[in-house]
């Protein structure tokens, strides 16, 4: 994953990448790429987010990342299983839109890339702004017989030409962008590199989810500026930045690049997930029926729960 605000910087200070821009940016649309990209804002990484992945989240110890010790469920069984391979089915079915064996871009695929999507692409690109979470999704990329490249960038600033490829995914990484305006800019980026008619789509966190009142109640809290700084100055700052925008402003934003469907992509928020243990009958009970609703109605469900998956049909 990488976050970035919005901050000019000198051009020796931008983030490097790491393959070489002519094995990623075709000798016709490069230098115009180039051009755009220095005569743009230029955005600098969160520095904190940057270290804490470098240094924890995509450090593996007892066979475990820090990431995944944050935000995965600690024992996923069966049922876990099943849930997940339904959430992947619904994300597979939407880039598969945009035809067949695809050239697909994973923004902020850190040391997790989405290897479902594999099936998909005729080649996989991943980019991050973590050297260690590049390092750990080479090696996991390469068990995979697929061809890939990986890059070291900035989702704000994507080292691609407009239209370089027919789908983009990006999972859990806008909401940890600290900046509006730089999370409006990943937007026009990842929407900016996919082609007129493929497909992109976005895995995001819903700040109101209806099914949860006390976390949409805390949120709207946080997004009110007296009672934000009250709140700040009494709890602890979390390991990384949080900052869900509305879906209404998710559509906002993306409605200028093309068709906009919104779904449910999962009802359960990360501490529900932590906690729900399919050795338990109520845990097996209560994951039945999340699996059951996101399945049978996710069109439905997209305000009530926690996370949502966004789909953008590429206008001309």
């Amino acid at each position: 994953m990488f976050v970035a605000s919005v901050d000019p910087v000198p051009l020796s200070e931008e983030l490097d990448v790491s393959v070489s821009k002519q094995e990623l940016v075709s000798a016709n649309g490069g230098r115009a790429a180039e051009t755009r990209r220095s005569e743009a804002t230029r955005v600098r990484g969160n520095k904190d987010v940057e270290e804490f992945y470098d240094s924890v989240g995509w450090r593996e110890q007892s066979g475990q990342t820090g990431d995944a010790e944050l935000f995965w469920p600690p024992v996923p069984g069966p049922l876990r299983a099943v849930m997940d391979q339904q959430r992947q089915a619904r994300v597979r079915s939407a880039l598969r839109e945009a035809g067949p064996r695809l050239s697909l871009v994973e923004a902020g695929c850190g040391g997790n890339p989405a290897a479902f999507l594999l099936p998909l692409c005729a080649r996989y690109t991943g980019v991050d702004f973590s050297e260690a979470g590049l390092e750990l999704a080479r090696k996991k990329l390469s068990s995979h017989d697929a061809p890939f490249d990986l890059a070291r960038s900035d989702v704000c600033s994507l080292p691609f030409p407009d239209g370089s490829f027919d789908a983009a995914y990006s999972a859990h990484v806008f909401y940890h962008i600290d900046d509006v305006a730089a999370q409006a800019k990943a937007c026009t980026e990842i929407c900016r590199v996919v082609r007129p008619g493929g497909r992109v789509a976005l895995i995001l966190a819903n700040p109101r989810p209806l099914l949860f009142p006390v976390r949409m109640l805390r949120r709207m809290v946080a997004d009110t500026p007296i009672l934000s700084d009250v709140v700040r100055r009494l709890r602890r700052p979390g390991r990384l930045p949080y900052l869900p925008m509305t879906l209404r402003w998710m559509r906002r934003q993306l409605s200028p690049f093309g068709a906009v469907r919104m779904s449910c992509h999962a009802l359960e928020p990360v501490w529900l997930s932590q906690r729900i243990s399919e050795s338990t009958r109520f845990g097996r009970a209560l994951l039945r029926v999340m699996t059951g609703a996101e399945r049978m109605a996710p069109k439905q469900l997209v305000r009530l729960g926690n996370y949502v998956l966004i789909t953008v049909a590429r206008g001309g």
